[in-house]
């Protein structure tokens, strides 16, 4: 492995910067985890205040420390407009579960497939994963259509043991 979980690696796009959260970014963290709208497919429970967004920056930081996740803010334009992890990392297995989440309003303009590219690209050829596998909402179209454009399989033999909506879409790196 490549990668040394020092610091959260700062990745770029044609037009977007994926970086690391910190604490200057608990109202982007607050708007992106509180909202009705874009966590409408999102079984977790959205933060209710900034002291919950702080807290969650924490808890990412301490994942990070213990190497089982890697949480990123995307920008554009200078604008943090959605967010991208990876989580229950396993360096022994070679696995990581990707989440995501993009305001509305960037919606279809093809930028959290960007997204994913660079970050299943970064787990690829930094991190020397294996497996990725992503939990979506059986009713979120445009989440299922961009896992299978990336060439996420849906596991039709296996259940979310979290969240019944869920279906898990699995990608062997080769």
């Amino acid at each position: 492995m490549n990668y040394n979980f020092q610091e959260t690696p700062t990745l770029q796009t044609e037009r977007l910067i994926i970086r690391d959260a910190n604490l200057n970014d608990i109202n982007s963290v607050f708007e992106l985890r509180s909202s009705q709208e874009i966590n409408k497919f999102v079984g977790t429970k959205r933060i209710e205040s900034t002291k919950e967004a702080k807290n969650f920056i924490e808890t990412c930081n301490a994942l990070f420390q213990v190497k089982k996740r890697i949480f990123w803010l995307t920008e554009f334009n200078q604008k943090v407009i959605g967010s991208v992890v990876l989580h229950n990392i396993n360096l022994d297995l070679n696995y990581a579960e990707i989440g995501y989440k993009l305001k509305p309003e960037y919606h279809q303009q093809g930028l959290m497939t960007e997204v994913l590219e660079k970050v299943i690209a970064f787990a690829e050829k930094s991190m020397k994963l294996k497996t990725l596998e992503a939990f979506t909402h059986k009713n979120n179209l445009a989440s299922i259509a961009l896992l299978k454009k990336l060439n996420f399989v849906l596991q039709t033999g296996r259940r979310c043991k979290t969240y019944d909506f869920n279906r898990i879409y699995k990608l062997d790196i080769k």
